[in-house]
């Protein structure tokens, strides 16, 4: 990095930083998680992003409030998950074309209601908008490394990490989860135990809208306090790498999110070191690309292993089945 010292670089304040990155990833991806699950690959979650920062700033400035802006960002998510979800399984319409498509209208839509509702173009900031305000956790504040850590982050900070255990809890402790993974794995053997699969892939979808909501959220009522263009970034796409990266697993999936999102925030501490902003902003999607290339060679690594083990079982039956013979 030429003259520049690491140590002033890797940080505590870089390391916290990249939890508040990978935090709009997060929630996306959790959501993403539940649909995968049910065997769609949700490609929209990039709009409905989009769609809950819109919403969750317009909410704010109608109620005077950041919890009125969350709700008002669940409900168009939750609106717009189920437009998905009556296009492809009522409709039949291809998942992965529908999610595009949602994408496009996402950014259409806000960009229109931005205009139509809020009165500005390209970005809107004002002093109506009331966003989350960081939490200084008592005791743990004052001590060091963990303080700086762990305190001082914006609440859906700690409940997208939270969400990350409760995701884990349901889909793998419980009779729903165990129904819902059902479907997308053998969707025969669901039916045949009574699970109505279209039903659990409309659970799917809605609570990856739900999540995206909130992952929205924190982006216009938290991350930057306005709404913007494009301030998604890309996110919604980092969410798709983050599950293939952790296997549709919850726990690996959110050490994907945390490289991105420690990426991201090396990316806006080297600029600050006069590196260009072109070079240093590819960091995480670079970094995505490199993900993917990792697990996918993983994948095939796992593949090749179970083939080697099927033919071991096939030769040690094939030779059994001579010797019952002789």
């Amino acid at each position: 990095m030429g003259n520049i010292d690491i140590r002033s670089v890797l940080t505590l304040a870089l390391i916290a930083s990249s939890f508040r990155m990978a935090t709009p990833i997060i929630f996306a991806t959790m959501g993403g998680i539940f649909s995968s699950h049910t065997g769609i690959f949700n490609v929209a979650m990039e709009g409905f992003l989009l769609i809950g920062a819109f919403f969750a700033v317009y909410g704010s400035v109608q109620t005077g409030s950041p919890l009125g802006g969350m709700l008002f960002a669940i409900v168009s998510c939750l609106l717009a998950s189920l437009i998905f979800a009556i296009l492809h399984l009522e409709l039949k319409a291809n998942p992965i074309i529908v999610g595009l498509g949602m994408n496009i209208f996402a950014i259409g839509m806000t960009n229109y209601l931005l205009t139509a509702l809020l009165d500005s173009t390209g970005v809107y900031k004002s002093n109506l908008i009331i966003g989350f305000t960081q939490i200084q956790i008592p005791v743990i504040e004052t001590v060091p490394v963990l303080g700086d850590l762990v305190s001082g982050h914006f609440p859906l900070v700690y409940i997208a990490f939270l969400t990350v255990y409760v995701v884990y809890l349901i889909l793998y402790k419980t009779p729903f989860g165990f129904h819902l993974r059902s479907v997308g794995e053998k969707i025969d053997a669901a039916e045949s135990i009574g699970v109505n699969p279209k039903k659990m892939k409309y659970y799917g979808l809605l609570v990856s809208g739900l999540l995206c909501a909130f992952g929205g959220t924190f982006l216009s009522l938290s991350y930057l306090n306005l709404f913007g263009e494009g301030m998604v970034a890309g996110r919604g796409w980092l969410a798709l790498a983050a599950i293939n990266f952790g296997g549709m697993r919850p726990v690996p999936s959110m050490i994907g999110c945390l490289i991105f999102g420690f990426m991201d925030a090396l990316a806006v501490r080297l600029q600050q070191f006069g590196l260009p902003s072109q070079v240093v902003l590819m960091l995480p999607y670079a970094t995505t690309i490199i993900v993917l290339l990792v697990s996918a060679i993983i994948a095939r690594k796992k593949r090749m292993a179970g083939i080697g083990k099927q033919d071991d079982v096939d030769v040690s039956v094939a030779t059994s089945s001579k010797k019952v013979e002789v």
